[in-house]
């Protein structure tokens, strides 16, 4: 079967591409997307240009490289992302025949897969631009607005169900350190947090906050530098927030 090379290489990156940023907002794990990028154009460039006795094992390691540098080890994120590949995948296979090469999707070179690529272009844009705070939502994931004496910030905050911490009625909200500096005219405030360690003071500050597009309420805030959180998140969420009006 002859197959043109430009074309295999533009349905594998769509359809990578496409699988990897659904699992990336999805899946409740931090995900690199420059990697991702970069894993969604070489992966069928090597499908393309590898016919060699150890191809399979040239391609293990490489997916295996990928998956350390994307997934971070989370199996349950590259799985999903292995799902839509595959269904991806045996969709077009369906629709125009054709066959496979070292897990990617050669068609024959006398058919072109345009509606495959504006669908999965389509999809793939969707998911970037419109969809994307939807899907996050699924794992905890909301769009934050802090604001301060003379700032607003806007970022996303991670909601975690194990965060119940309050002072005076009103709940704490951990930020990455990083966002300090535009709240240092806000006044300081000690306040005793619990731990497994045992009791300890840290410093806050107070803040007005609100999820999505509902009303301003009042938070403290404990900056941080220890925080690791999914989806490129920047706050730790109280879950009293979810409950205020």
């Amino acid at each position: 079967m002859e197959s043109y090379v430009e074309v295999t290489w533009i349905s594998g990156f769509l359809i990578l591409l496409n699988a990897g940023t659904l699992a990336f907002y999805l899946s409740a794990k931090p995900c690199r997307y420059r990697y991702l990028l970069l894993y969604s154009c070489l992966v069928p460039l090597l499908s393309c240009v590898l016919f060699h006795r150890y191809e399979w094992g040239i391609m293990i390691l490489v997916e295996a490289l990928f998956f350390r540098l994307i997934y971070h080890d989370q199996w349950k994120s590259w799985l999903l992302m292995i799902a839509h590949r595959l269904l991806c995948n045996f969709t077009c296979y369906v629709w125009y025949g054709g066959s496979f090469h070292l897990g990617i999707y050669f068609i024959e070179s006398d058919r072109l897969p345009y509606a495959c690529w504006i669908l999965l272009s389509a999809t793939w844009f969707g998911m970037f631009y419109f969809w994307k705070v939807e899907l996050s939502q699924q794992n905890f994931i909301y769009p934050l607005e802090l604001k301060g004496s003379d700032k607003i910030v806007k970022l996303k905050g991670y909601l975690d169900s194990g965060n119940l911490m309050m002072e005076n009625g009103v709940p704490v909200v951990f930020l990455d350190h990083s966002f300090e500096a535009y709240f240092q005219k806000e006044d300081i405030e000690w306040i005793v947090m619990n731990t497994m360690q045992g009791e300890s003071r840290v410093k806050c500050r107070m803040a007005q906050a609100r999820l999505s597009d509902t009303h301003y309420h009042p938070v403290w805030i404990h900056f941080t530098d220890s925080l690791h959180l999914p989806h490129g998140a920047k706050a730790l969420l109280n879950l009293h927030m979810m409950t205020q009006e």
